[in-house]
Formats: C-alpha cells, sequence, structure tokens
C-alpha cells in the first residue's frame, strides 16, 4: 500500500453539491439589518452537509456594508463580510453546519451599513461539503 492510499484511507475525498445560485442585485440603505436573500437545503444521512461553502459580493454607496449569514432563526452570524468599497467585490465564506439536526434549514443573507447609505449585493453561489 503506498503513502497516496493510506492518505486516502484516512481522508476519504469529500465532494460537494450545489446548494443555491443568485445572480440578482439586490439593496438596503441605512442601518436596521435587512434580509435580502434566503436560499434553503436538506440536511440528511444521504446527504450529510457538514461544511457550507459561499461566494458573495458586496459594495456600496457609502459608509461601511457588511453581509452577515444566518441559518433557521439564529441570532449570531455563522459568517460576515464587510466592505467599504464603491465596486462590486467578491468574498469567500465558510461555516459548520455539522451541528444542524437532519431536516430542511433556511439560509438567510442580512445587510447592514454602517450610515444613511446603500449596501448592495448581486452574486450568490452556495455549495455544501459532504
Amino acid at each position: 500500500m503506498s503513502v497516496t492510499d493510506l492518505k486516502i484511507a484516512r481522508d476519504p475525498p469529500r465532494y460537494r453539491v450545489i446548494l443555491a445560485f443568485d445572480d440578482t442585485q439586490v439593496s438596503m440603505s441605512g442601518t436596521t439589518e435587512t434580509e435580502l436573500k434566503t436560499f434553503r437545503f436538506h440536511r440528511s444521512a444521504y446527504s450529510p452537509v457538514g461544511k457550507v461553502v459561499m461566494v458573495v459580493s458586496l459594495w456600496v454607496s457609502g459608509g461601511t456594508g457588511t453581509l452577515r449569514v444566518y441559518i433557521d432563526a439564529e441570532t449570531s452570524p455563522r459568517a460576515s463580510f464587510s466592505t467599504t468599497s464603491t465596486s462590486e467585490v467578491f468574498a469567500t465564506l465558510s461555516f459548520s453546519v455539522a451541528n444542524l439536526a437532519y431536516g430542511p434549514h433556511t439560509v438567510r443573507i442580512r445587510c447592514v451599513n454602517s450610515g444613511a447609505y446603500y449596501t448592495y449585493t448581486r452574486y450568490l453561489d452556495a455549495w455544501g461539503e459532504v
């Protein structure tokens, strides 16, 4: 048995399943956190998603814009990204969902700005690592 075979036996290759894709521009203004996008995924013994990886875009008309990711009714974000850029910028976010029960879950994308400015998001690409 080769070293490669031993590594594969200890750490089997993982695969990814697409959870969501959205390229619709949405925006909010002000300092009140606002839900702009959602998607759902199902976690099961057949598809035991352990981690979610997302690519998102964000930009602002001024101030600092923050994008936060929540699951179901959680009040603490699983991931977040902030920018002061007035041009669209991209970030890759990842977070564990291994602690979630089997069944359907809703991922909520919320944005907020530090002032009376607009925060925009457009691109969302999410997949689950199994």
